[in-house]
């Protein structure tokens, strides 16, 4: 009795000098957000490229689940030399199917990046026809992802961090879709994929 008097009186007395409760229940995505993601993505989501911490920004619920569920079962980020994805296996195993759900929202309504463009290189038509024959089959024409082929859009990720990838699926440090395999990677192909 005596805790839900001094809480309405808290309440009154905030009220009375012009301020707003703050309330007891946070965004239980935000929270998951906070407590295990922004420290490498920033509040903004749009990372640190020291850390390779991508931008994760408006990426789709359902990509952000998947690879969260590939670290925490040590599908994705074991590579000795990929130390940021073993850290993303660390905070991945630290959640349960509903913190995935609700960071995986909590990301997806975040406003994308939209200065994803740091490499000085010019997209080329060779690198345009790479991208057509080899990713937008399943990365869509333009790279807005496809969800059927669980293969995500290109177009929040900046340029040095898709270049990145690209090397790191060419040398086996990551594995790529259902075949493994990728074509040569180039700063082009990074280039055209942020255009």
């Amino acid at each position: 009795m005596f805790n839900r008097v001094a809480t309405l009186l808290l309440i009154g007395v905030m009220m009375v000098a012009g301020e707003e409760p703050v309330p007891e229940i946070q965004d239980r995505g935000f929270v998951v957000f906070r407590d295990n993601c922004r420290d490498c993505h920033l509040a903004s989501g749009m990372g640190i490229r020291e850390m390779n911490a991508p931008s994760i920004a408006g990426l789709p619920r359902w990509y952000v689940t998947d690879q969260l569920r590939e670290f925490r079962r040590e599908l994705r980020g074991g590579h000795d030399d990929d130390a940021a994805g073993q850290l993303m296996q660390i905070k991945a195993k630290g959640l349960g199917e509903r913190d995935l759900a609700f960071v995986g929202r909590y990301i997806e309504s975040m406003s994308p990046n939209a200065t994803r463009v740091t490499l000085d290189a010019k997209i080329t038509p060779r690198a345009k026809a790479h991208y057509l024959s080899d990713c937008a089959s399943c990365h869509g024409d333009h790279g807005e992802g496809v969800k059927r082929e669980r293969a995500p859009p290109l177009l929040f990720q900046p340029d040095w961090y898709l270049r990145k990838q690209l090397e790191n699926f060419r040398e086996g440090k990551r594995q790529h879709g259902r075949t493994g395999k990728i074509a040569e990677p180039s700063a082009e192909v990074a280039a055209e994929l942020v255009a």
